[in-house]
Order: structure tokens, then C-alpha cells, then sequence
């Protein structure tokens, strides 16, 4: 017995005819190009990880000739004689439609937790900061208390710009009118927490190109976000190891290049589309709230720049790319 399948012919999306051995009998010309097959394949069981039971609209994933998956939306639905028909349709740009969505979500919900955490914690660090600096008049100085006063003050500036950048993203300051020149940042960045035991036996190699061009932005966001992957590179290498802080203006691409690299033990493959999301940490025992990079990812948003990462055992680089210019606020 035959079946007029030509009559699917005109069908725009992946369309098959499959029996009740599952065996395809028939498919269109866009159900060949999206599993990339050059003839029929015997059954259709075989072009998906787990075939879906009964009649419907199924979530499931293809695979491709090449071994390639891909997250597919199928509807199965009967035909004549026991037939059975399906359309498949690649889901891909909707998923990723979907995560973008998911994504803004998470930020705008951190953006406001950050900014309640950098208030409460704002008013208690000015008085600290307060009471060590009157502590510290009154000491004698080079002493070992009047040290160990200055070490509070230190740690509690830092905390302090810490809070500021939360409150900055909770409640992010847009003007974008500073000039600044990367390499003093990073020099200076590096200098606030170069006594840090996570750098006391770490090589420290400064590749910076002299007579780069100033970028237009806000400093304390590019503080921040400088603080973030220096702290970031530190970890990584748990007190042993080199970073790299290198420098360069791209003309291809009209922007100022920031890199942070460590020779660490890199970030595992699966898990790097994954390092800016929101409180997603690979820290263990709650050492880690997820917050640095999705800070970072923000503001080099803000500035109109490109944030990238390179990992491999051996070798993680972290580069950010500043525009110099933001003509919109010329």
C-alpha cells in the first residue's frame, strides 16, 4: 500500500512518517538538512537521545550526522493505518532567548540584594574606620599595636570599596566620565592587597604596552572590576604560582585590553558558560557567594566592553576590553 507523502511536500518544518517499529517510511527535505542525513534513516528512534512515548508536543534532543545534539520541540500526532507522523523543530536560538531572559532576571534580583547588604554594612564600616584612625593618633607610632591598627584600617578601606562596588551595583552609578589609564589602575589595584598572603610567594610578571590610550569610564567600577580579577587570579593559585597583568591597544578593534592570567589549575571546560551567572561559585565550604565575575560581567557591560575567558589546566586568562571613547557622553 502506498501513502501520498508527496503531499508533505510543501511543509516548511522537519516532517517524518514512522510505523509502529518506529521505522521511517518518509521524510521532507528539512528533516534530511536538520539531522544533516543524505538518505532516509532506518528508524527514528535513532535521531534522539530518548524517543518520546504516545501522541503529543515533547520536549527531547536531536542528534545530528556528526554526532552534534541539539534541543528539539516535537510534535507527534497519527496518521493512516497505525502511521505515525512527527515535526521537529530546533529550539537552539529560543533556549538561548529564554537563558538571556533568565540571566537579566538574576542580575536585576542580585543588583538589589547587593545594594541592601552594601547599606547595612556601609555605616558600620565608617565607624570602624572612625575609631581606628583615633585609636592610631594616640599610639605611638612604628609600634606594634600602632601596626596592627594600621592593618585594621587597611582591611576595613578594602571591605569598604567592596561595599561600595555593591552598592554601585544595586544601584549602579552610569556616568562614565572619568579618564583613566589602565595601567596606573592596575598598578594601584595591585598594590592594596599585594601583602596579602594569597600573593606573598606568587611571581608577579607586568607586561604593559607604554603610551596606551585613556579609557572613558567610572573609576570605581573599573576599581572594582580590577580588584575582582586580581583577588580571582590570587585564589586560583592558593599562595603559589605566577600571574601575568598585561596591557594593549587593539587597533583592529579600537579598544583598550586588559589581561589577567594564572598558570592555575584552570576552570574545568563544562562549567565555563557558566562562571558569570550570579552566585554560581566553585568554591567549597561557603567561601564563595558567586558575586565577583557577575559584578565584573555588569560593569564592563556598562562600559560598552567585552569580557572573555581562556582556560585550559595550566593556564586561565581573563581579558576585558574598553572602548576609549563613549561619543554619547562627549
Amino acid at each position: 500500500m502506498t501513502f501520498p507523502f508527496g503531499a508533505f511536500s510543501h511543509v516548511k518544518d522537519a516532517l517524518a512518517i514512522f510505523d509502529a517499529d518506529f521505522r521511517l517510511l518518509f521524510a521532507n527535505k528539512e528533516f534530511l538538512r536538520l539531522f544533516k542525513k543524505n538518505k532516509l534513516p532506518a528508524f527514528i528512534t535513532d535521531q534522539f537521545e530518548s524517543f518520546p512515548e504516545g501522541f503529543g508536543l515533547f520536549e527531547v534532543v536531536g542528534i545530528k550526522a556528526n554526532g552534534k545534539t541539539f534541543p528539539a520541540e516535537v510534535v507527534i500526532l497519527p496518521y493512516e493505518k497505525s502511521l505515525r507522523q512527527i515535526l521537529v523543530r530546533d529550539i537552539s536560538e529560543r533556549r538561548a532567548t529564554e537563558e538571556m531572559w533568565l540571566q537579566a532576571e538574576r542580575l536585576t534580583a542580585m543588583g538589589k540584594l547587593a545594594g541592601e547588604i552594601a547599606h547595612e554594612i556601609n555605616n558600620p564600616l565608617g565607624g570602624i574606620l572612625l575609631y581606628a584612625n583615633l585609636l592610631k593618633e594616640d599610639l605611638e607610632q612604628e609600634g606594634r599595636l600602632w601596626e596592627y591598627t594600621d592593618k585594621i584600617i587597611k582591611l576595613a578601606t578594602k571591605c569598604r570599596i567592596i561595599a561600595k562596588a555593591l552598592l554601585n551595583f544595586g544601584r549602579p552609578d552610569t556616568s562614565l566620565n572619568d579618564w583613566i589609564d589602565i595601567n596606573r589602575l592596575l598598578i594601584d589595584m595591585f598594590a592594596l592587597i599585594e601583602d596579602h598572603r594569597l600573593f606573598r610567594e606568587v611571581d608577579i610578571v607586568w607586561e604593559l604596552e607604554k603610551q596606551i590610550p585613556l579609557v572613558q569610564g567610572n573609576r570605581s567600577q573599573l576599581e572594582q572590576l580590577t580588584l575582582n580579577l586580581i583577588i580571582n587570579a590570587g585564589e586560583a593559585l592558593n599562595g603559589k604560582g605566577r600571574i601575568i597583568f598585561r596591557t594593549y591597544f587593539s587597533t583592529e578593534e579600537e579598544m583598550v585590553v586588559m589581561e589577567v592570567e594564572d598558570n592555575g589549575p584552570g576552570i574545568p571546560q563544562e562549567i565555563l558558560p557558566r562562571i558569570f551567572e550570579p552566585f554560581f561559585t566553585t568554591k567549597k565550604g561557603g567561601k564563595g557567594t558567586g558575586l565577583g565575575l557577575s559584578i565584573c560581567h555588569g560593569i564592563v557591560k556598562r562600559h560598552e566592553g567585552k569580557i572573555e575567558v581562556k582556560s585550559k589546566p595550566g593556564q586561565t586568562i581573563f581579558k576585558v576590553k574598553l572602548p576609549r571613547i563613549h561619543f554619547e557622553h562627549d
